[in-house]
């Protein structure tokens, strides 16, 4: 018989579904004789219990929610694939993207409260909390871990893994002003966004350490994608219509922004670096391959999920995460062909 139902199974053995379920699930709850007439049964009809049904029964899943920014994003497939490195197969993984039409703070909540789910990893901005989750996380250590993303004051006593933003975009502000520029323009994110938060302030105070006057014009504001640069990127050329001073060098808060910026200087005729240096943040697989090849900063993105499912399991597993609450893990500058020293 192929692939038996339980209900089967019972009637081949003479004995009840329970039986059958106890001699599965709790065979030390089973008479020797009656355990050895069912597994015999099981062998002969190659008989195999749906493990998502027994984990319901013992009110388990084997679920992990990771809830993502951007599912398209490389820089989240390398965070993923530490995920997976860390759970190791004994845990499924459920991904949705946060947004207007991803989950609410009361959704997550919800799935975790009803065992749904066994913990969630959050690698999104904004995060999809309300108050009322990070209440209960602090009364009752709901397992939650927050990777890649900075903190709000609000989430501040979660688990999180992330580098230090601010201390990566102030080393690379400080890379291109050891290269002689002066003039640097930052091409920010949403004035919402936490990362890039962290990342403008450390490029206003390297640009202050470093004696360099900042304006309104320092920063410019934009979607964290390649049309966002791009479209900061028309904005900052258009003074070549006007007579104003162009900036020798830009920084933008994502290598997405980046790529966006070095097309329109490829329709502007602006060459890079030669006129123009530029810098990127994250080091996706696209800033190596990008002509000319991309600067940027380097997030170990596999290290991130790693860690994060790491913690997660030790807040499953272990009811509770006794690491820092703010684990910092450690960034690089990649200097590549889209920046060079002031002639």
């Amino acid at each position: 018989m192929a692939n038996p139902t339980i209900t089967e199974l019972a009637k081949l053995a003479g004995v009840s579904i329970a039986t059958v379920s106890r001699c599965v699930n709790s065979p030390e709850k089973v008479g020797k004789k009656t355990l050895a007439r069912v597994r015999k049964i099981i062998e002969e009809t190659n008989f195999s219990p749906n493990a998502l049904a027994q984990n319901f029964r013992r009110g388990k899943t084997n679920i992990i929610l990771v809830i993502i920014h951007d599912v398209g994003n490389p820089l989240f497939s390398a965070i993923l694939e530490g995920v997976r490195l860390a759970l190791a197969g004994r845990y499924s993984i459920i991904l949705t993207e946060a947004g207007p039409h991803g989950p609410t703070g009361e959704t997550v909540l919800g799935m975790l409260v009803a065992r749904q789910v066994e913990g969630v990893i959050l690698l999104c901005a904004p995060l999809p909390f309300s108050r009322k989750i990070v209440e209960m996380s602090r009364a009752r250590r709901l397992p939650i871990v927050i990777g890649l993303e900075p903190l709000s004051d609000d989430l501040s006593g979660l688990p999180n893994v992330h580098i230090d933003n601010f201390r990566a975009a102030h080393e690379a502000t400080s890379y291109l002003i050891s290269l002689g520029h002066k003039n640097i323009v930052f091409v920010s994110g949403p004035k919402n966004s936490l990362v890039t938060r962290d990342r403008e302030a450390g490029f206003l105070s390297a640009m202050r350490d470093g004696g360099l006057e900042v304006d309104k014009a320092s920063v410019r504001y934009s979607d964290l994608s390649v049309n966002g640069g791009l479209n900061a990127a028309n904005e900052i050329f258009a003074g070549l219509f006007t007579g104003s001073a162009l900036p020798t060098a830009i920084f933008c808060a994502n290598d997405d922004m980046a790529l966006g910026v070095l097309s329109s200087a490829a329709r502007h005729h602006i060459p890079v670096p030669g006129q123009l240096s530029l810098m990127g943040f994250d080091d996706t697989c696209y800033a190596a391959v990008s002509t000319p090849a991309l600067s940027t900063v380097s997030q170990p993105a596999r290290d991130i999920g790693i860690r994060a499912a790491e913690r997660l399991l030790q807040a499953i597993e272990m009811q509770g995460d006794h690491g820092p609450a703010n684990e910092i893990l450690p960034h690089r500058l990649v200097v590549r062909q889209s920046t060079r020293a002031i002639p």
